[in-house]
């Protein structure tokens, strides 16, 4: 009965505790949304904001309303879609070091989308799908290439496996860069993580994917929380640990893919915010999907008006605050799984 009692005192303080964080992460959206909205080459008062939204004789309505917001909405869906990527790679890899593009996912359905803007330039709508069929094929490659004799596996194996497969992918990147000079500056913002020029169009695009992607993780996130134990106990429950993990890895593959077909190589979203989301809520992916998908969205767009702004009137590629970021956490990690 007491054990009862305490389990079910620490459910509910977890509840609540997922609660708090979940409204002081939606907050961060907002209010990053909305200093983005203000920040610029042209800077809006706060208090005017609205007015520039809504009014289309605001002298700022067409940079607010058909620049800044599709960007912004843009480098939301990315960060929540590469969030949420991450979150489920790493738990059907079993790796917290595992990222799309650590693992070479990113740079599968980069080259991939590359193909599509060199040969099929009038077709943007086929980016994604091109993007999900290099993604997923990265996988598949990486899935077998890293698969040991059962007992053997090392935590590291996957990840220079994809390692390995990204400076492949990234070669044929940069072959393509060589062979087509004449585009070399817009692939350079590609290959770094740039939201340049991107629109309405853009949003929609990237938009789609995105949604779809979260609502199949969350539904499955039983099978994501039943992963979390070994391969054996998994398999007594009545879950196909196999398929569900090719399954995992395709909803991975399918939100990296959106990510990057408008993006490009977006890096470190997938890995920072699932571990910093988990080390106060928890593994549960109940929890753990939405607040990463809230918290990847926050991150993305402070990094993209931090790129914006840091040093204007030049505008970095948004890959670089991201990095700033992200490779001193992801040493961290290293560091930490050392033990």
């Amino acid at each position: 009965m007491i054990d009862a009692l305490r389990g079910a005192a620490t459910r509910l303080a977890l509840a609540d505790r997922a609660g708090v964080w979940a409204v002081a992460l939606g907050l961060a959206l907002a209010v990053s949304l909305a200093f983005g909205l203000t920040r610029g080459a042209a800077n809006v008062p706060i208090a005017e904001l609205p007015a520039a939204l809504v009014d289309s004789s605001h002298p700022l309505h067409a940079v607010v309303f058909s620049v800044r917001l599709p960007r912004l909405g843009v480098a939301a869906f990315v960060g929540a879609a590469l969030a949420v990527a991450g979150a489920l790679l790493q738990t059907a890899v079993r790796n917290p070091l595992a990222d799309p593009g650590l693992l070479g996912v990113s740079a599968g359905a980069a080259l991939a989308v590359m193909c599509g803007l060199l040969f099929a330039p009038g077709w943007p709508e086929i980016l994604p799908l091109l993007g999900f069929v290099g993604g997923i094929g990265a996988m598949g490659v990486l899935l077998v290439a890293s698969s040991g004799a059962p007992g053997r596996d090392h935590p590291l194996r996957l990840v220079l496996c994809g390692v390995a497969l990204q400076s492949l992918f990234f070669a044929g990147v940069s072959v393509l860069t060589f062979l087509f000079a004449e585009r070399a500056p817009s692939f350079v913002g590609f290959t770094l993580g740039s939201l340049n020029g991107v629109g309405w169009r853009e949003a929609g695009l990237v938009a789609v994917p995105a949604l779809v992607g979260i609502v199949l993780a969350l539904a499955s996130i039983r099978a994501l929380d039943v992963m979390l134990l070994d391969e054996s106990s998994a398999s007594g429950v009545g879950l196909d640990v196999r398929k569900a993990r090719i399954g995992v890895a395709c909803i991975g593959a399918l939100l990296a893919a959106g990510a990057v077909s408008v993006a490009g190589l977006v890096g470190f979203v997938g890995l920072v915010v699932p571990n910093a989301v988990r080390l106060v809520v928890g593994p549960a992916h109940r929890l753990l999907v939405p607040l990463a998908a809230l918290g990847g969205g926050a991150f993305v767009v402070l990094a993209d008006t931090a790129a914006r702004t840091a040093v204007a009137p030049i505008e970095l590629p948004v890959g670089v605050p991201l990095a700033c970021v992200g490779a001193p956490y992801f040493l961290y990690l290293v560091w930490k799984a050392r033990a």
